[in-house]
């Protein structure tokens, strides 16, 4: 499957749809193209620089002859972070690897604004993954994510009384630090896990009713009261610009007859349409 299939028509799936219209839904074009364009174009160009990603989580890529050395973004623990304890030299690798995509999985998976190219020298490093490699493992996750509807970023987490009951007979620490006010992101970080897998687990727990979904602010404490009217301000309206004010009138002479529907003073209604 060509990666663009995907990245191309993201902004469809579930798990971003709801991101992009939280965040400015006079968005109309797809936000991860100018990404997978850029990855793509470095590879095939052997560049060496830094892709900044402005947007939501947004981050740098580094390059290095047109391979993805680094990640740094705030949507995901990078490799520093998923290293905290010596290992071999071979879970290294594989660590450093893990944490490459996820990172560009945690930037594809949030809103993208721009991708700018900072030309860098001096990078020198035999590491690094291909970019369509990193892009179709990243669409893999995306696929897999698809049809949850969860967001990384905006759905925070509570454990429900089911779980709150399992979690006695269980060392699931998910289950431990939903609190109510913490996402998918911010679980990856303090468990010093990838977001990915922690995203995996979170939907599954919500499947099970281990976990759900916090209501918004807006749903938990409703506006009982209507809000005070604002106060008119004379000619604010602009009502005199459209229908001209009538004439000033002569006094009608007194009279002691009420004025009947025929007489000549009587006053009529007209409907405004």
């Amino acid at each position: 499957m060509k990666v663009s299939r995907l990245l191309t028509g993201i902004g469809v799936l579930p798990l971003l749809a709801r991101l992009r219209r939280d965040r400015d839904p006079r968005i109309s074009r797809d936000p991860t193209r100018p990404l997978e364009t850029a990855i793509l174009d470095a590879e095939k160009q052997c560049s060496s620089g830094t892709l900044r990603v402005s947007g939501d989580p947004g981050g740098d890529v580094l390059f290095c002859q047109g391979r993805i050395v680094d990640v740094k973004t705030s949507g995901a623990p990078g490799f520093g972070a998923l290293s905290q304890h010596p290992v071999g030299a071979a879970h290294t690798r594989l660590l450093r690897m893990t944490a490459t995509v996820d990172g560009i999985f945690a930037i594809a998976a949030g809103w993208i604004d721009t991708c700018d190219w900072h030309t860098t020298t001096g990078i020198d490093t035999e590491d690094g993954y291909e970019g369509q490699w990193v892009l179709t493992e990243v669409e893999r996750r995306l696929t897999a994510l698809a049809g949850v509807g969860l967001s990384p970023y905006r759905n925070r987490l509570y454990a429900t009384l089911f779980g709150l009951h399992l979690q006695d007979e269980s060392t699931n620490e998910i289950v431990t630090l939903a609190d109510g006010n913490r996402t998918c992101r911010d679980l990856a970080f303090l468990l010093g896990r990838p977001l990915y897998p922690v995203t995996v687990e979170v939907a599954r727990l919500l499947a099970n009713d281990i976990l759900r979904v916090a209501p918004t602010a807006a749903a938990e404490a409703p506006n009982s009261t209507n809000p005070a009217l604002p106060k008119r301000q004379r000619g604010a309206s602009g009502v005199n610009d459209t229908l001209r004010p009538r004439p000033p009138q002569a006094a009608r002479p007194p009279t002691t007859v009420v004025d009947g529907p025929d007489t000549p003073y009587s006053r009529s209604t007209e409907r405004i349409s």
